[in-house]
């Protein structure tokens, strides 16, 4: 059984990892919607800042890290 300490950098791995899968997929689908758009020259600069994913940050993987914990607590 882990320690509350490895307990914790467990689950902040896991959500760590958990945003990082998300941007990824965030990022693929973005850049099949770029393709799109150049192939059907609609493609600009808007679109382009629209379609980037937003970076995740060190509060995010607390929330996350939170709400992970939340289900270790029940019983």
């Amino acid at each position: 059984m882990a320690n509350p300490y490895e307990l914790r950098f467990e689950i902040l791995k896991m959500a760590r990892e958990y945003l990082q899968d998300q941007t990824s997929i965030s990022e693929m689908h973005a850049e099949k919607a770029w393709d799109l758009a150049l192939e059907e020259g609609n493609a600009n600069m808007e679109l382009y800042y629209n379609l980037r994913p937003i970076a995740y940050s060190v509060n995010d993987i607390k929330k996350k890290a939170e709400e992970l914990y939340q289900f270790v607590e029940k019983k």
